[in-house]
């Protein structure tokens, strides 16, 4: 089994599009140490540490420690700006796959939407520290396309492959903006995208040739994950709608979290 965690709703940018879970406190280092320990009874192999922004979550450094000893492949989706080339070994040393979010290449755009006029240049300027430190870390990019940045694909695309792609990009994950919880949900007819506008660019992108693999995801890709939330609940969305599997993981035992799954679909162990 693969998962998301969802570690806090914390951040540091205010993307105004983000869906992350505004009410819901993080659990302590200790209770997600237990959680972690029982999402391996139960088959977890992979876990992909998110947020908010994740690196916020103090001990998440420690969680993928600990998943790299109980033999789970730990991941990170990172907006990248508390990340330098001093802390590298920090946050990164047990991470097989490193994702950014990239939405834009322009300072502008990036302002305009919440992450920064600087984000982009400040992860040009870290990946010759990663690309030397760990040459074999996988690196993704994800890019949610909003109302404000669907215009922006080619000159993305562009600066992926003249800027990134040297640095070992291996998959730019282009997202269409989904409306399923918090602001998203608020500001769903500001900022969703025409479905004309969105499939232009899924016929553009799909197959295009380049250095690195385009993925082009539409609304129902969110319904592919498993999310740990930030208080410790599993969830899984349908129909743009997000329900919970399993409440409270950290106070249930291994088979009775089985037992729940199973009762749900049995889709996931």
């Amino acid at each position: 089994m693969k998962l998301c965690w969802n570690l806090t709703a914390l951040c540091n940018e205010n993307c105004v599009y983000c869906f992350r879970e505004l009410l819901e406190r993080p659990l302590d280092l200790e209770d997600n140490l237990t959680i972690l320990k029982k999402l391996k009874a139960i088959g977890t192999t992979s876990i992909t540490f998110a947020g908010g922004e994740p690196l916020l979550y103090p001990g998440v450094d420690i969680l993928m420690r600990e998943c790299h000893n109980l033999g789970i492949t730990a991941n990170l989706i990172t907006n990248g700006s508390l990340l330098t080339k001093d802390n590298l070994d920090m946050y990164l040393s047990n991470v097989t796959k490193l994702t950014f979010s990239i939405d834009s290449p322009n300072s502008f755009i990036n302002e305009t939407i919440g992450r920064g006029a600087h984000h982009y240049e400040h992860i040009k300027k870290l990946l010759p520290y990663i690309k030397e430190k760990y040459p074999n870390i996988i690196l993704e990019v994800n890019t949610v396309v909003t109302y404000d940045n669907s215009e922006e694909m080619d000159f993305m695309f562009e600066a992926l492959g003249s800027e990134i792609s040297f640095y070992g990009l291996k998959k730019w994950k282009i997202s269409r903006f989904c409306p399923l919880r918090g602001y998203a949900k608020e500001r769903k007819n500001l900022l969703s995208v025409p479905d004309q506008v969105f499939e232009s660019i899924k016929d553009n992108y799909s197959n295009k040739r380049a250095f690195f693999q385009i993925q082009v995801r539409d609304l129902d890709a969110v319904e592919e994950n498993v999310i740990i939330s930030p208080s410790g609940n599993m969830k899984k969305a349908f129909n743009q709608e997000e329900y919970t599997i399993v409440s409270d993981l950290g106070t249930k035992d291994t088979e009775e979290i089985k037992r729940l799954i199973r009762k749900d679909g049995g889709l996931y162990v």
